[in-house]
């Protein structure tokens, strides 16, 4: 039996507004109750704050984990968190005219089309949140210093870009020893060789965000729309070979800005499926796309709702099929497990959830303590809706398992912005370190260049250092894997030096990043691992 949660996770036949109103009407009603109509907050004895208080639980708790005053400072909640929320509840109109989404985003009556409460309880949220968020944010948890010198590697710039960097996309390829770039300006996946030497390019016709193999092809998924918007132009091409005259060959089109796609038989029919995670802006959705015997795909939602991020396959209970973990952004933020209950069908249990203001950025599952159970690196760093300060809950975090897959917080490193992690046995000394990096970094702090690397000590004990080279960049992607084949771990970021501001960021360094020629860096690694007897 799937419980309430598996009950909202399954295929959404309402629009979003119908089925979190259809949770608030019961509670509506008794909170209405309580008050006669005109009387006023008074006539309860109910203050102003008590009733926003009681308002916000109401509506707010409908749709996502309740967002507590103290999550923003009191300016970014009136100017930004809530007047994002005002159209969801009919309290603010979306401007559909002039929008290239305008139309879709009208058709989908995403937005109620009255409002669902009155001026005087919209102002008596409003006026909850004013009066007991705090007046400034948060300071982040104090961390030790972060070392300026990185031992056991040297930095090499990557180059080759003829408009300002939007790299979307790197990938060290071990077995061919080279790395690719996909830049969202040019439309291509540049190639550089072990040496840091650029090789060439390959036209894929848009902004690359991942890339996946099926017998022998080579599949790139592009987001499309880079920035926020709701208009259907993701796609999942067939790369040409390499070196060839040939263009990407269209497979699926008409996504929702898919930033993820993973290969797998998802129903032991023999054919390999896809499972795409189209994060969307106000739109969006989780969908298996089921091969069928003419080479053709059908389409089966399983979220119908934006904000899907990134997924990982794996056969959790051992039978053969595979499950996979998904994290969803976007409001009802959170890790979340579908078990494949056999031909394409799949229940749903949520593993950690979030707040919606916690800007989850993305995950990996990874053994970080030798118990051979996956665990989870997270980090949560978004900070680009609306101009914000910077929140003292934004790092990278690590979530133990007990062997029943349920997760504890073993490690919170703050860290402004953090967009993405990868955990590793970078220095060869049998247990895994971390590197991380921010797009949303605080760039007033010379220790804050974007990037940190987390050596471990043991025990799940860090320490933190850092390059003066990461300034070179604004880092919104990296991997890790042997690029020359010594047999050692390297690093390889990349840089996207036109993202949204949401943040303050010197001039001098914006200016920086885009004229400086610098697409991404390699951090090759100099320690070469002792071989094991």
């Amino acid at each position: 039996m799937m419980n309430s949660f598996q009950n909202w996770v399954r295929p959404m036949r309402w629009m979003p507004w119908e089925w979190c109103v259809a949770l608030l009407i019961a509670s509506a009603h008794e909170l209405r109750g309580q008050t006669a109509a005109g009387s006023g907050a008074e006539s309860v004895g109910l203050t102003e704050v008590q009733r926003g208080a009681a308002l916000a639980q109401q509506y707010c708790s409908a749709c996502h984990l309740f967002p507590e005053p103290s999550l923003l400072d009191k300016k970014t909640w009136i100017n930004g968190a809530l007047r994002k929320m005002a159209p969801y509840l009919g309290v603010a109109r979306i401007r559909y005219a002039g929008r290239p989404d305008g139309a879709r985003l009208e058709a989908s009556h995403l937005f109620p089309p009255a409002p669902w409460l009155t001026e005087t309880e919209w102002n008596a949220i409003r006026h909850y949140y004013a009066q007991e968020a705090p007046e400034t944010a948060h300071p982040s948890p104090a961390r030790d210093p972060i070392g300026m010198t990185l031992p056991g590697f040297s930095v090499e710039r990557l180059g080759n870009v003829r408009t300002p960097p939007l790299t979307t996309f790197v990938k060290v390829d071990g077995a061919k020893r080279e790395i690719l770039l996909g830049d969202a300006g040019l439309g291509v996946l540049s190639r550089f060789g072990s040496g840091g030497r650029w090789l060439g390019e390959t036209p894929v016709r848009g902004a690359t965000v991942g890339l996946c193999l099926d017998g022998g092809r080579t599949f790139a998924t592009l987001i499309g729309e880079v920035f926020p918007s709701d208009v259907p132009s993701g796609k999942l091409v067939v790369l040409p070979d390499i070196g060839s005259e040939g263009a990407p060959k269209e497979v699926l089109t008409g996504l929702q800005r898919p930033t993820c796609t993973v290969v797998s038989d998802f129903n032991g029919d023999g054919r390999n499926d896809f499972l795409i995670c189209s994060f969307g802006n106000y739109l969006g959705r989780l969908s298996w796309f089921e091969q069928l015997p003419n080479g053709q795909f059908d389409e089966h939602v399983l979220l119908d709702t934006p904000g899907a991020l990134k997924a990982e396959v794996l056969d959790v209970n051992g039978d053969g099929s595979m499950d996979f973990f998904v994290l969803m952004a976007q409001g009802n933020e959170g890790l979340f497990l579908f078990t494949n209950q056999g031909n394409g069908d799949f229940s749903v249990r949520p593993l950690l959830r979030f707040h919606p203001a916690f800007g989850s950025t993305g995950f990996e599952l990874v053994d970080m303590n030798g118990d051979r159970f996956p665990d989870v690196l997270l980090t949560n760093g978004d900070n680009g809706e609306y101009p914000s300060p910077f929140k003292n809950y934004h790092g990278v975090r690590i979530y133990l398992n007990n062997g029943h897959y349920q997760f504890t917080e073993a490690l919170f490193y703050p860290l402004n912005g953090a967009f993405k992690a990868v955990a590793r046995d970078f220095d060869g000394d049998g247990d895994v370190d971390v590197a991380a990096i921010s797009f949303f970094a605080d760039y007033s702090r010379p220790e804050e260049t974007g990037f940190v690397y987390l050596q471990q000590q043991g025990a799940m004990q860090f320490t933190a250092q850092t390059v003066a080279e990461a300034r070179l960049g604004r880092w919104l992607t990296m991997d890790a894997g042997d690029v020359d084949g010594n047999g050692s771990l390297d690093l390889v970021l990349g840089s996207f030096a036109q993202g949204p501001p949401g943040i303050e960021i010197p001039s001098a360094l914006q200016v920086a990043w885009r004229t400086n020629g610098v697409s991404g860096l390699l951090m090759r690694n100099l320690v070469i691992p002792s071989k094991k007897p």
